[in-house]
């Protein structure tokens, strides 16, 4: 008498080598770069956060 063992192996797509060089090839050449005076500081960054995160934290403490 044979014993049959069950096997859960996954079944997975597997994609051609080809497909996914296509998908992930990035070519550093083709990234243009934000011109130095397009560019906000940290400073300006953070104040701007800082003032939404106040401006939302405001608003839920008036729903109160």
């Amino acid at each position: 008498m044979e014993s049959t063992a069950a096997t859960n192996e996954p079944k997975t797509a597997r994609t051609p080598r080809s497909a996914r060089d296509r998908q992930t090839a990035h070519s550093p050449q083709s990234v243009e770069k934000t011109p130095e005076s397009e560019l906000m500081t940290v400073e300006e960054y953070f104040g701007i956060l800082r003032k939404r995160v106040n401006d939302y934290y405001d608003s839920i403490q008036g729903q109160d």
